[in-house]
């Protein structure tokens, strides 16, 4: 399933496949609201498949929220396959509340 991202009111609910070829379509679109003060919430509980690139792109905009003093809200963990893959990168903790 291709990635699809939904919002409403600062959420993005992500569905489908979040790999290479969709990872650049996600940080772009939730890097522009980086620019706003309003907070963000990324939902994962609907992501059907994700790999380490993925992953690698939800690390850097985890990163990139703290460095532009932003709240960013990373959802996925009842979603086992985000889980396990964000594990195997190490980045667990960037699912939660980033107080920043």
């Amino acid at each position: 399933m291709p990635l699809q991202i939904a919002e409403s009111r600062g959420i993005f609910c992500i569905y489908g496949t979040l790999n290479s070829n969709s990872a650049t379509i996600l940080s772009r679109h939730i890097g522009r609201y980086f620019g706003s003060d309003r907070r963000i919430v990324i939902n994962l509980e609907r992501i059907t498949s994700i790999d380490v690139n993925g992953a690698s792109a939800l690390k850097e905009l985890y990163e990139n929220a703290i460095k532009n003093n932003r709240q960013l809200t990373i959802l996925g963990k009842k979603n086992a396959d985000v889980l396990s893959i964000l594990q195997e990168i190490n980045s667990t903790h960037i699912l939660g509340v980033n107080q920043a």
